[in-house]
Order: C-alpha cells, then structure tokens, then sequence
C-alpha cells in the first residue's frame, strides 16, 4: 500500500511519437499498479482533463484524488533528451493551495503547479527540479524513515553546494545530514547508481538497453525504491538494484506497469566501467555530419549539447574550424580524429565527408557510432561489415556513445 503525491502533465514528443497524459505522479502509479495491491494519487488537475486521469486510474487501477486547477501543464519535447518546453511558462503557472497527504508509505514528487505536505512512516521525496530543489521538511512534511531519490545537480543543491566533485559519497553523506535522510540515492545516468546510507556507500550500475526512451525513467525509478524499500521493507541496496533493474525496462520498451517478476523476466547486461574509467580518460567524440543547411546544423548542435551533457569532450568540424579550404579544414580534422576515442556520426544524406572520416576512424579501429533515419539497408552495407553501431533513435545513439566510452 503507497500513496503518491505527484504531478499529472499531458506529455508530447515529436520523435519518436508519444503523445500521453502522465507526469511523475500518473506514470509512478502505472508502473506500480502489478506491485502493490492499494495506490493512492493526489494530484492537480484541470477540469477539461478529469475525464482523461480517471481513465488512466481506472486502465492501470489505482484511486486518483485531483484538486481542480486552471490548466494542466504540458511538456512538449522533440526528442527524447530535449529540454521540455512547458505551456504555460513556469512564470504564469499559479501556485495551488498545498495538497495534504498520510499515509504509512508515502512517494512525494516535486510540483510546478502547487505544493504536498505529508506525513508518513516511511517516505520517499523525489524533488523533481533542475533549477530549485526545496528540502524536504521545509513545507513541514515529516517522515520516521526518509529517502532522498535525487539526480546529481538536485543532490549539489539540496548539500547547499558542499560538494566539489571529489568524492560523490561526501555529497551523498552532506544531503543525509541536512535532510535528516536514512538513505540518498544519487542518480547518475549511464553511470549507475551511488547508494549512500549513514554506515555503508555502494555504487551499482545501470543496464544496457536495445533502446532509450528517457521521457519519465526518473519516475519509474523512484517509483520501483519507494515500494520495495517502503512498502515491501525490502533491504535498500536490493530496492535500488531492483529499481535500475526496472527503469532499463521502461527504457527499453515503454510499457507500463513493471512486471511483479522482472528480475525473472528480464535480464540485461550491467554496465562497468572500463579500465580507461570514463569520463577521466577516454572522454573526446568526434562529431561528424553535415553542416551546411539549417536542419543539419540544428542536428549537429543537438549531437553536441548532448554529447557534452553525459560528460564528453566533443570535436565538432562545425563549431571548432568551420568553413573554409581543403588546406585549411582537412589537417584541422584529421588531427582531431587523432586524437578522438569515438567518432558520432550524423549519417541520413550520406555526406562525402562523413563518410571518409568514419572510413578513417574504423581503419584505426575507433568505434562509431552512427546515427541514421532514413537510407536503406543497401548503403549502410560498408559501415554494417566494419561494425559501426547504427542506430535510428537519437537518444539510443547518444547512449550508446557513452556505453562504448565506459568500455573502452
């Protein structure tokens, strides 16, 4: 039995195509409605929308209580890793009265739209804010047992910036002393998991995936914690485990709820560092496609931000020598290539030059990574028979980037 105080947002994505109402608090529900055999939502919802959270509740079979509000927020992404443009802006939301929650187990999320307080026995926070994490007690929710489920940026605030990127356990140790937590969960992406509680630190890793759909993989994960350690008293390191466990489900297939029996059922390849221990080492990308229209511009700006985001350095011929002659651009490039681990290559129009430099790049046996939409299998022949790995979805790609960099 759990109850969750959580976002409900309309979600859109252009590519790939997704076009749900979910938030953190809809989608935590979903996934744990094989779980758990009681789960409580309290949420904000806009009248037009009602209709639509009582389908959700009753397709996945969870009780949903939505205090009315103006306007449900919706998330509009292009890819799966952009930065969500939210309507309305966060600026011309108005703040809700708090919402009250008690319960013995309690997921709290972090809202745009308003506030919860709650109080529990065992309860999990997962603030959900890049830019302005609250501390827990700070609205006077109390908890006997608390959980911080937090992403590296929010632990740095929540520690009130202690942290200076020595030792992630010292950051995980400075959010349990001002939170008063009994465990933090450090989530660190491709990198795993750091597990800190007052006696024991254990880092554990994420898991490969055929594919990435990271819209909502944080809810996921907070949800699968919150009901084996809070609900299920499960040991914390095993609930974390199971959690990564199943957020590489979600991942990989989109579905909702999590399987009671995933960890019969499923069974991907955990992720392990390498001895070139990534980021330290081998951390420079070459960024090869095309530059000369606005699309294929916007493209390689995306590749490069992202790129930058799982902690690359990135040689982009675009942005680092530009236009000009064979004589000026060829040596420049060439030397980066050099000097590259991994090449990603922007490879729908088949650009010469694309081309040559990943030709280059297998011939010193550096992996690429080959991001392709739109040509038949017949030209892919050559990069297939060098084993390129080719992939049609771009966060899939970017991952995939940062698995090769990890083994390297």
């Amino acid at each position: 039995m759990i109850s969750i105080a959580g976002g409900v947002y309309v979600e859109i994505c252009t590519e790939p195509a997704w076009e749900q109402l979910f938030g953190s608090g809809g989608r935590a529900a979903a996934a744990l409605s094989e779980l758990s055999d009681k789960i409580s939502l309290t949420t904000y919802i806009a009248d037009k929308d009602r209709a639509a959270l009582e389908t959700l509740a009753a397709t996945f079979g969870f009780d949903a209580d939505g205090t009315s509000i103006a306007d449900t927020a919706l998330f509009y992404y292009y890819h799966g890793l952009s930065e969500p443009r939210i309507r309305p802006s966060l600026h011309l939301i108005p703040q809700a009265e708090p919402l009250t929650v008690k319960d013995t187990n309690i997921l709290r999320f972090g809202f745009i739209e308003g506030d919860a307080v709650v109080h529990g026995d065992s309860v999990v926070y997962d603030p959900q804010s890049a830019y302005n994490p609250r501390p827990f007690h700070e609205n006077g929710s109390t908890a006997e047992r608390l959980a911080i489920v937090a992403n590296l940026r929010e632990c740095v605030s929540l520690a009130k910036n202690t942290y200076t990127g020595a030792e992630i356990e010292q950051l995980g140790k400075a959010v349990l002393d001002e939170e008063g937590a009994e465990v933090v969960v450090i989530k660190r992406g491709s990198f795993g998991l750091t597990v800190v509680t007052a006696t024991e630190t254990k880092n554990l890793p994420a898991f490969r995936t055929e594919r990435v759909w990271p819209i909502g993989s944080g809810d996921v994960f907070a949800a699968v914690f919150a009901y084996h350690w809070a609900d299920a008293k499960s040991d914390v390191f095993e609930a974390a485990q199971i959690a990564s466990l199943s957020t590489a489900y979600y991942c990989q297939t989109k579905s909702l709820p999590i399987p009671t029996d995933i960890s019969k059922t499923f069974s991907p390849s955990p992720l392990i560092a390498g001895p070139g221990k990534f980021p330290v080492a081998h951390n420079q990308v070459y960024l090869a496609g095309p530059f000369f229209t606005m699309a294929e511009r916007w493209m390689i700006d995306q590749s490069r931000r992202h790129l930058s985001e799982q902690g690359f350095k990135v040689f982009s011929p675009f942005h680092d020598v530009g236009y000009g002659t064979a004589s000026e651009v060829v040596p420049a490039d060439i030397e980066a290539l050099n000097k590259s681990d991994i090449v990603f290559a922007v490879l729908d129009g088949l650009d010469s030059g694309t081309l040559f430099e990943v030709g280059y790049a297998r011939a010193m046996n550096k992996p690429v990574v080959a991001f392709v939409q739109n040509e038949g299998e017949n030209n892919l022949k050559m990069l297939q028979g060098t084993k390129c790995e080719i992939v049609d979805d771009f966060a899939s790609a970017i991952y995939r980037v940062t698995w090769a960099a990890m083994e390297l």
